[in-house]
């Protein structure tokens, strides 16, 4: 068995049987089972719901996952550049620690947002990985999938003991903006992909995209029918239409580093070790950029 065919192989039983310690995606029927088992030692269950609309914080005291804690990751300073920042470091480590999240827990995320909780869980994967926190999954198909899926719910807000988390950047999964500028200027850069939605990609309503970036919209990676994650080879099947190499490096971008985080933990699972996320996005882009380095 060659490299690619081995790495192939060992994502797929990560993906769907969950046999391993800490895989990147967890099913419903998995979770459920270790709840009803009580197997959760070392494990910290996270509702990471949020809206720009309502309190989502709300919603969760109503009912969520049995034993599930609420982290909002969206608590950063927020700006006209950055509308949906990162939290700040102290911050971040501190509402983990609440949480009750030690730096070896295994965290499983879950969200009642679009695209089957992906909008949310992936911007909360990836700001646990760039915060330095290694054992992270998301439950596929999020809250939606739990309740459709008859699965038991709670009110009961658990008491948890703090933890001992601590942030350890890990800079290199985030891209700034010299850095997308160096990257687009240069001819051995990353591949760029956009995860908006196509009309806002290219087309009369559209105010651009990333020059030379390709699109893939974050919605094209969920199995409308099933509500969770589409399998591997329909995923890897995405990207390559997309016009993206899975075995080169990659930079996501969205509009302000939400659904390119989602985009992002995809590629991962799909074997890609090397992508990061451009977080201030379009929004940046357009309004700092050089007329040339938007194509629409």
């Amino acid at each position: 068995m060659n490299y690619q065919s081995k790495l192939d192989s060992d994502v797929v039983l990560l993906c769907k049987e969950a046999t391993m310690a800490h895989p990147n995606l967890v099913s419903v029927e998995w979770l459920k089972e270790k709840l009803a088992k009580g197997d959760l030692e070392k494990v910290v269950i996270l509702d990471v719901s949020w809206s720009s609309s309502k309190d989502m914080k709300d919603h969760y005291m109503a009912e969520h996952v049995p034993g599930a804690s609420y982290l909002s990751v969206m608590e950063g300073k927020h700006t006209d550049l950055f509308p949906r920042n990162v939290p700040d470091v102290d911050a971040f480590q501190e509402s983990v620690r609440t949480a009750g999240v030690d730096s070896d827990t295994h965290v499983i995320i879950y969200s009642d947002s679009d695209a089957s909780g992906f909008f949310l869980s992936g911007r909360a994967w990836w700001t646990f990985k760039l915060f330095g926190h290694k054992e992270v999954s998301i439950l596929d198909g999020g809250w939606q999938k739990w309740k459709s899926a008859g699965c038991p719910v709670s009110s009961e807000v658990p008491t948890s003991k703090r933890g001992d988390f601590t942030c350890r950047s890990d800079d290199s999964i985030r891209l700034n903006f010299d850095m997308m500028v160096d990257n687009v200027t240069s001819s051995s850069g990353r591949q760029v992909c956009d995860s908006r939605a196509s009309f806002k990609y290219s087309g009369p309503e559209s105010k651009g995209h990333i020059k030379g970036a390709k699109n893939l919209p974050m919605a094209d990676l969920v199995n409308a029918e099933t509500g969770t994650l589409k399998d591997l080879d329909d995923l890897k099947k995405e990207f390559s239409e997309a016009g993206v190499d899975l075995s080169k490096p990659l930079a996501c971008y969205c509009n302000s580093g939400m659904s390119s985080c989602t985009l992002a933990f995809t590629a991962a699972l799909c074997g890609n070790d090397n992508v990061s996320v451009y977080h201030g996005g379009f929004t940046e882009w357009s309004k700092r950029s050089q007329d040339d380095q938007i194509e629409k």
